[in-house]
């Protein structure tokens, strides 16, 4: 496989992976589940932070295994093929799929609230992850270019959002907070798992490692090597 992804795409493809549509759906989630400003900052920093660690360890297994497949190599190589090849069908069936349609709906849903078509939200989803397979489809660097155009878009928007949520913070009254409403730990688990939803994506640059410029050698397998050692001094 040529390798075509360079820094920039690599860098984006995580980016975009991790800044989707659930930054711009799940902080109202967040902010229901656990109503107190120090929560929903603690949340937003835990998962952060468990984004972060995660994304070192898996940059460090990238540079050992750079391999196209990403995890189920690691799961595959450092633990055993059944447990790559569970992961592999759940990967493809619920995990990566369940992603897709949740991020192709919330699209729809923004879509047709800016510009209502005569059609249902499951149709413009539809076409929308048709569009873009055939977009990956044309190519690696099809796909890289495509993705860095909507991550530089995604951007602005954000930053637009920030500009306009400071100029009208001062100016907007405070909604009282409900005793009901009060965090609590369970609260605060629930607005977690919106909060790594919304941070998902940091080990997307794994799935296309092999295809990166700097993509050298394969990986090691320790395993391998200690069972055949073991066969050989049993042979012996």
């Amino acid at each position: 496989m040529r390798h075509r992804l360079g820094l920039t795409d690599t860098a984006f493809l995580v980016m975009g992976g991790i800044v989707g549509s659930g930054i711009f759906m799940n902080p109202h989630v967040v902010a229901v589940a656990a109503p107190s400003s120090a929560a929903i900052l603690g949340a937003w920093v835990l998962g952060g932070a468990v984004a972060l660690a995660g994304g070192f360890i898996w940059a460090e297994l990238a540079a050992r295994c750079p391999g196209v497949g990403g995890q189920y190599v690691y799961l595959k190589e450092g633990f055993h093929p059944s447990v790559g090849f569970v992961y592999g069908w759940s990967n493809l069936i619920v995990t990566q799929t369940g992603g897709m349609a949740a991020v192709a709906m919330t699209f729809a849903r923004y879509a047709h609230t800016i510009a209502p078509p005569p059609w249902p939200e499951s149709v413009t989803a539809i076409v929308a992850l048709v569009v873009l397979t055939i977009v990956n489809l044309a190519g690696v660097r099809t796909g890289g270019r495509v993705q860095s155009v909507f991550m530089a878009l995604k951007l602005a928007a954000i930053v637009a959002l920030i500009v306009f949520g400071l100029g009208v913070a001062s100016s907007a009254p405070a909604a009282p907070v409900p005793a009901s409403q009060a965090p609590g730990l369970g609260s605060f688990l629930a607005a977690m798992i919106a909060v790594l939803f919304a941070y998902g994506g940091w080990a997307t640059a794994t799935f296309v490692s092999g295809r990166s410029r700097t993509a050298r050698g394969r990986c090691p397998r320790p395993c391998s090597s200690a069972r055949s050692r073991s066969s050989s001094s049993t042979s012996a």
